[in-house]
C-alpha cells in the first residue's frame, strides 16, 4: 500500500513523533493507522514523544563501582512517587547491571548498552509507554584508576545527589583505613560543598574575570567607596577573589566535619601519618535535576 504525505502527517499529529519514524510505522503497518499507532504505544515510543517537553527532576543518582571502575549515573522522571514504584527500581537495577557488565566511557555508550534483547534506551522508551511519565537517563560520571590511584564515591540517602573523588599517591595505600576514610570524606564534601573545580587553576579565566568584574562593581557601587582610586579598589578586589576561591575550591575549602581545617590540610594531615604523597586527581557531582530544562505544564 502507497504511504501518503497526509497519512504520514496524520500520524504525526496524533503520536507527536518525527515524519520519518510515522512513515516507517505506518509502512510496516502496512498503512493502517489504528495498527500503527498501537504498535508504537507497544513500543512506548508515541508517549516518549508526548512526554519529550516534560520536566523531570525527580529520579534517582545511584552509584556503580567494579573494581578499578565507579560511576554515579542520574535518572529522572517527572514526579517523585514514581521514582519508588517497582518498575523505575528495575530500570535503575538494569542500568547499574549495564554499566558494571560495559563500564561505558560517557552517557550516548551507556545508553546503547544492551540488558538482554533491549538497549537502555529501548527500555527507557518502554517505560514511558507503561508508566506515562517521561523518562530518562540524564547524567552520567564515571573513573577508572590505574597504579596506586583509588576511586571513592559517595551517594546521599535521599539519592539526589552523588559525588565520585580519585585520589592519586605515590605508593599502594589500597588496604590503609586512614585513606580510606579520606577519600569518603572528600567525597562527601564534593556533595555537600559542590565545588566548581580542585583547585584556582582549574576556574577558567572566564569565570575569574567574570566575578572580579562584579566584585569592582559592587564596591564601586557603595558610596563609602566613592573616593577611594582604582587601584585600592583593584587591591580589595583580589582579597575579595581570595574568598571566592576558598569557597568555590575543593582543597581551598573548609572541612565539613571541622571548619578549622581545609580539605587541603586534611590531605596533608593523613598523608604524612602513612608516609606517602596524596593528591586529588579527579572529582566529579550528579546533583538531580539540576541540568532539567523546566517542561510544560499538564
Amino acid at each position: 500500500m502507497t504511504i501518503t504525505a497526509s497519512m504520514v502527517a496524520e500520524l504525526r499529529e496524533k503520536t507527536g513523533l518525527g515524519m520519518m519514524d510515522c512513515k516507517k510505522a505506518l509502512t510496516e503497518a502496512n498503512g493502517d493507522m489504528a495498527l500503527a499507532i498501537e504498535n508504537l504505544r507497544k513500543k512506548g515510543a508515541a508517549t516518549a514523544a508526548k512526554r519529550s517537553g516534560k520536566a523531570t527532576k525527580e529520579g534517582k543518582v545511584v552509584s556503580v563501582s567494579d573494581g578499578n571502575f565507579t560511576a554515579i549515573v542520574e535518572i529522572n522522571c517527572e514526579t517523585e512517587p514514581v521514582a519508588k514504584v517497582e518498575d523505575f527500581v528495575n530500570l535503575i537495577e538494569d542500568v547499574k547491571k549495564a554499566i558494571i557488565a560495559g563500564k561505558p566511557e560517557n552517557l550516548d555508550a551507556l545508553l546503547a548498552l544492551k540488558v538482554g534483547a533491549q538497549t537502555i534506551q529501548e527500555k527507557t522508551v518502554e517505560l514511558i509507554g507503561k508508566i506515562g511519565e517521561k523518562i530518562v537517563v540524564s547524567s552520567y560520571y564515571a573513573q577508572k584508576t590505574s597504579g596506586n590511584e583509588l576511586n571513592f564515591s559517595y551517594v546521599h540517602s535521599n539519592g539526589k545527589i552523588g559525588a565520585i573523588v580519585k585520589l592519586s599517591a605515590d605508593k599502594n595505600l589500597a588496604d590503609n583505613g586512614d585513606v580510606k576514610q579520606l577519600g569518603n570524606d572528600i567525597a562527601m564534601q564534593v556533595a555537600a560543598q559542590k565545588p566548581m573545580a580542585i583547585d584556582k587553576n582549574g576556574i577558567s579565566a572566564d569565570v575569574v574575570a567574570k566575578e572580579t568584574e562584579i566584585i569592582l562593581a559592587q564596591m564601586k557601587n557603595d558610596p563609602k567607596n566613592a573616593n577611594k582610586p582604582d587601584a585600592v579598589l583593584e587591591k580589595i578586589a583580589e582579597g575579595k577573589l581570595g574568598r571566592f576561591f576558598k569557597e568555590n575550591t575543593l582543597l581551598d575549602q573548609e572541612f565539613i566535619k571541622n571548619d578549622k581545617l581545609s580539605i587541603q590540610q586534611i590531605i596533608d594531615e593523613v598523608a604524612k601519618k602513612v608516609g606517602a604523597t596524596i593528591t586529588v586527581a579527579a572529582m566529579g557531582m550528579i546533583e538531580l535535576g539540576a541540568n532539567s530544562a523546566e517542561g510544560d505544564d499538564d
